[in-house]
């Protein structure tokens, strides 16, 4: 009888011990302080080789110091031993995700599926890896599980908002992310995202409410400056989307895709001479393909239809099936008196482009 309460105080001191250094370890990995953390770990694991907490500990350390391949071999560990620990498995998806591994996710949702369907998180994370695969339908059947188990999981609502943008289903995007913003009203990100809908669906005015929500509450934030530059190009007021594009270039001048951008809405403006120097301020770095577009555009409007031919040219080789430059050509073509030209240009490339209703409609046009 002595002998076993001896025991059990033996084992009491050893749990007490290694529930302090588990302790210690997860504060020191909050803090940061890594080095700490994994030795009150390794310390943990000597005492206690099978220990959930030191398992799922050490393979925190390797998650967050950039180790994911160490990360993995813990976790899992942990679930040789745990076969229902959710935090193994979320630490082992975890890893997958920066490992960019998304097929991995899905398989070990799959294989440890009793824990997977009783956790909204480990659901959302099976459900983003889906979505990002453009597994669309099965990413949402991910989402709508977790929704049943917690209505109102942010992460989950924010995946599904991202789903059915990539849909393109805009309208169900917009409630998803408005029933955030109910809770959420100064997220800017949420702003952001709905301004992005509605201007995908061309509702720029709604698109611009939102967008200006958000640049009130951040002047410089480059996705609300961005949004309604191309909200009011789209609304062709161009002088108003010229004002947002030299905001951004204020902060970045060297952006490329902002100075296309811009030029592209100075050409809108008829200012073809600025919006020039704007091309060929991107072109002297190295080829640019909308730069060359852009640029071909605004010599034709300026008559100098020879050099924009001969953009046209070199990016038809260069893109053989990309009907913007055909396209376009063909205009200049007819312009320049070479319809039969132009004709045999477009008609090759429906054949490539049998669905493209732009192309047919532009023939018929020529043709008549």
């Amino acid at each position: 009888m002595e002998n076993a309460e001896i025991e059990k105080t033996q084992e009491d001191e050893k749990f007490t011990k290694i529930k302090a250094l588990a302790k210690e370890a997860y504060r020191f990995l909050d803090q940061g302080r890594f080095k700490e953390a994994k030795e009150r770990l390794d310390i943990l694991l000597d005492e206690d080789p099978s220990n959930t907490y030191g398992l799922v500990g050490l393979g925190d350390y390797y998650a967050k110091t950039k180790q994911p391949e160490q990360a993995i071999q813990y976790y899992r560990k942990c679930l040789s031993g745990d076969t229902t620990n959710k935090f193994s498995l979320m630490g082992l998806m975890n890893a997958y995700r920066d490992l960019n591994s998304l097929k991995r996710i899905i398989e070990v949702a799959e294989e440890f599926h009793h824990i997977t369907i009783t956790d909204a998180s480990i659901l959302s994370r099976v459900a983003d890896a889906h979505r990002k695969l453009k597994n669309f339908k099965e990413s949402e059947v991910y989402y709508m599980e977790a929704l049943q188990i917690n209505p109102n999981d942010q992460y989950v609502i924010v995946g599904l908002g991202h789903l059915y943008f990539a849909c393109q289903r805009y309208a169900d995007a917009i409630l998803w992310w408005e029933k955030l913003l109910s809770s959420q009203p100064n997220n800017i990100k949420i702003l952001t995202e709905i301004g992005n809908s509605y201007r995908k669906i061309k509702d720029f005015d709604k698109a611009i409410l939102y967008y200006e929500r958000a640049k009130n509450l951040d002047p410089k934030n480059f996705f609300a400056l961005y949004g309604l530059a191309e909200s009011y190009r789209g609304k062709k007021d161009f002088k108003t989307a010229i004002t947002h594009w030299e905001k951004i270039l204020e902060s970045d001048p060297e952006n490329k895709l902002i100075i296309n951008r811009y030029a592209d809405s100075l050409r809108g403006l008829g200012n073809y001479d600025k919006a020039l120097e704007c091309f060929n301020k991107i072109l002297a770095s190295g080829d640019d393909y909308f730069a060359l577009l852009g640029k071909a555009a605004a010599l034709r409007l300026i008559g100098d239809l020879e050099k924009a031919e001969e953009i046209y040219l070199g990016l038809l080789t260069k893109s053989p099936n990309d009907p913007r430059p055909a396209l376009e050509l063909s205009d200049l073509w007819d312009i320049m008196g070479k319809k039969t030209q132009a004709i045999k240009l477009l008609e090759d490339l429906a054949k490539k482009n049998p669905s493209n209703e732009a192309i047919r409609e532009r023939i018929e046009y020529l043709k008549d």
